[in-house]
């Protein structure tokens, strides 16, 4: 694009103008920062005559579906490429499909393939369902624990466009709604790899006419005897099966000896893991006879510390390929079963092993030429959650509990100064008294960006949660910093479905350890998520007790913090009054201290308290203030943010012009530091303003925008807010 347009000698401007698609998202694109949709890639196509060039790159939506009244939530995941039919499986699924109560459980033993059939088979059948589809990993059998009921409904209940005000904090609140936006839908909802029965009751549909697919290692008697479930059970391939998945990895090579392939086939137990694993075994022994692998497999004993009913066949190939590890590579395989699963990053395994970065990534590589583990498109690496579980259940018979402990705490250091540095960069003028904390020799990830500080955090936002947790259950109690030291992305993007149970797990680890400023670090940020979940009276509270230890520590900027709190909680309760004096005093306790991040901060709500009373002319006054004293000290987020204050300040007195600038300057700045999320944010907020002003085709450019800038952010704050703007998309129309 970049290319034709200098060619053409056309600014972005007119680029936009020309194709509809706003500035700021070409400038996004033309920076590697978003991906576009086949409907802007044809525009901008179109725009620049580029005779389809530009809109064949970008691969076309699967299917598109009827449209309904409201948002559809889509979240399937990719099905499995090079995928084996199972035919006798579709069969059955499609007669369940026929006479199903609303629920279709799906068991089979670990490595069966029951994960890789149902999301193939729910793509095939998702047309039928026009309200869409709702996808989880209940995490049953991972490496961690299972995942929260309660957590996995408050992400379906944003997807489904409910506000987080609107969303109950108890699960019982949360299932009685989720059942009635479900009312009367018909919608697919797929819960994978659940542990029980008692998992999956409260996210299942209360009507019949939508479908949950469930699949688990566990029979779901529960299911079947409370829910009326239709069972299905997958099982291992058949011999035709096992062989075209055997002959895709290998090639023409297994014809030549098929009791060999027949041989291999049976002691994998024609399970899809085990076979492929097997596979690429023979692959790298491509001059010796597959009688020889087949021969080996035969030998070999299953370990004992797998159960033998279910994983047998997974679990002896699994061996093998440990086994046949030199000593240093299998150390390096066992330590990666510790880490709190999702992508492995490359400064990740070396904090585990202790090895330097270059030495780590000739392990990883290693391992993923055997494929015990995967490298992803971003040069990251995964592992299957069975090939997860069997690293982690070795390290723990293999390693000795301390050399497992330290390993982890490694990790988790190396994650504190990563995000540490991270903060630094994207809150400059914020003073920060580092934690005492145990010092390792480690390489950490390094920022020369604010954007790449910013993408960092997204990438990782989900396994700092794991993390977090995981240090809770080793008891590493100093993980309670980790929340700490990204305290201000975790007030910035409030993804507090993910985060709360975390926050609880560091405040446990917190006190358990007696690390009082994470315990008060803690206490603020749960109220902090209690006032954006519309519970301002119980944050108060927490904000109370923060401020008794921050006392204790003499911390004067974290006291004033607190009465910031107080005072955004007193203004959500209306008692601006009240809310008023918080912030003052916040400012004045701030200034004494010398914290002019803190300070303004104070200031900001203190000018929002003012206007809610109806001094705007001062309200706006504080907050230029604000922002001219955080550009100078660089701090372009927080200034971001008092730019959209500015630009709400302008809107509650019907100065839209005003607004619109505040809000063209929010997104200048957020797009000068990379910030998607916040981009998306202020698009939307610009696309109500047009709309509201009867500008069609501006409001239609912006929710565009911010729509295409979440495309495939599945965190579910950013998930609801792109929701919003295809339904004021498909409402404009």
């Amino acid at each position: 694009m970049r290319e034709l347009r200098d060619a053409q000698k056309k600014s972005l401007t007119l680029l936009s103008a020309e194709s509809s698609v706003s500035r700021g998202y070409l400038s996004n694109l033309e920076h590697d920062r978003s991906v576009p949709s086949p409907e802007v890639a044809a525009a901008i196509d179109d725009a620049l005559g580029a005779s389809g060039r530009l809109a064949e790159l970008v691969v076309p939506k699967p299917r598109s579906r009827a449209t309904r009244d409201r948002v559809r939530p889509a979240q399937l995941p990719a099905a499995v490429r090079g995928f084996v039919a199972r035919r006798e499986v579709l069969e059955e699924a499609e007669g369940a499909l026929a006479v199903h109560e609303g629920v279709i459980a799906i068991d089979g033993p670990a490595g069966v393939g029951k994960t890789a059939f149902t999301v193939t088979w729910a793509h095939e059948i998702a047309a039928d369902f026009p309200d869409g589809v709702l996808f989880t990993d209940l995490r049953g059998y991972a490496a961690g624990p299972p995942e929260d009921a309660a957590v996995v409904l408050g992400a379906f209940l944003l997807s489904l466009g409910a506000s987080p005000s609107e969303i109950p904090s108890d699960l019982g609140g949360r299932a009685a709604l989720y059942r009635t936006l479900l009312e009367g839908t018909r919608t697919l909802v797929v819960l994978d790899n659940a542990f029980d029965a008692e998992q999956i009751r409260p996210l299942l549909p209360g009507s019949a006419t939508s479908l949950a697919l469930i699949t688990s290692r566990s029979r779901m008697s529960g299911a079947v005897v409370h829910q009326g479930a239709v069972r299905l059970t997958v099982q291992p391939m058949s011999a035709s099966e096992a062989h075209e998945l055997l002959r895709s990895v290998i090639g023409p090579r297994l014809d030549v000896d098929p009791a060999a392939a027949r041989a291999i086939a049976d002691r994998a137990g024609r399970l899809p893991l085990a076979l492929r694993i097997a596979a690429e075994r023979a692959n790298l022994k491509r001059n010796t006879p597959l009688s020889a692998l087949a021969d080996e497999l035969t030998r070999r004993q299953p370990l004992d510390v797998f159960a033998v009913d279910d994983t047998l066949a997974v679990r002896t190939v699994l061996s093998y390929s440990h086994d046949a590890l030199p000593a240093k590579m299998a150390t390096t395989f066992r330590l990666l079963g510790l880490h709190p699963g999702g992508p492995i990053r490359i400064e990740a395994a070396a904090a585990l092993t202790e090895l330097p970065p270059e030495f780590a990534l000739g392990h990883l590589s290693a391992l993923a030429s055997v494929h015990l583990i995967e490298l992803t498109a971003k040069d990251q690496f995964v592992m299957h959650d069975l090939v997860h579980s069997y690293a982690q259940e070795l390290a723990l018979e293999h390693n000795p509990h301390e050399a497992n402990v330290a390993a982890l705490e490694r990790l988790i250091d190396s994650y504190l100064r990563t995000g540490a540095a991270a903060t630094r960069l994207l809150w400059p003028s914020r003073p920060r008294r580092p934690p005492d904390l145990p010092s390792h020799n480690l390489t950490t990830l390094t920022f020369r960006r604010p954007a790449d500080a910013i993408r960092w955090f997204e990438e990782e936002l989900r396994l700092l949660v794991r993390l977090v947790r995981c240090g809770a259950q080793w008891n590493i109690t100093f993980v309670a910093y980790l929340p700490v030291v990204i305290n201000e992305m975790l007030f910035h993007r409030r993804a507090w479905s993910w985060w709360v149970p975390a926050l609880r797990d560091a405040l446990a680890m917190a006190r358990r350890g007696g690390h009082r400023d994470a315990e008060a670090w803690m206490l603020e940020t749960l109220a902090d998520a209690g006032i954006d979940a519309g519970d301002a009276a119980s944050s108060i509270g927490l904000y109370r007790e923060a401020m008794s230890i921050r006392a204790e520590l003499d911390d004067r900027s974290g006291i004033a913090a607190g009465h910031v709190g107080l005072g955004r909680a007193y203004c959500q309760l209306g008692d601006y009054d009240i809310a008023i004096k918080q912030c003052e005093t916040a400012r004045q306790i701030s200034d004494d201290a010398g914290d002019s991040w803190e300070y303004a901060v104070a200031t900001a709500h203190l000018a929002m308290a003012r206007a809610a009373l109806g001094a705007t002319t001062k309200a706006r006054d504080l907050l230029d203030s604000v922002r001219k004293s955080l550009d100078e000290t660089e701090d372009f987020m927080s200034s971001g943010c008092a730019s959209t204050l500015l630009a709400g300040l302008a809107e509650s007195t019907a100065e839209y012009d005003r607004a619109l600038r505040h809000l063209d300057d929010a997104l200048e700045t957020f797009s000068h530091v990379g910030d998607v999320w916040s981009q998306a944010h202020v698009h939307s907020r610009i696309g109500d303003l047009q709309a509201e002003r009867g500008n069609q085709r501006a409001a239609h450019e912006a929710w565009s925008a911010a729509a295409e800038l979440l495309n495939g952010n599945i965190e579910p704050t950013a998930t609801r807010l792109r929701q919003q703007m295809i339904n004021s998309l498909k409402e404009d129309q």
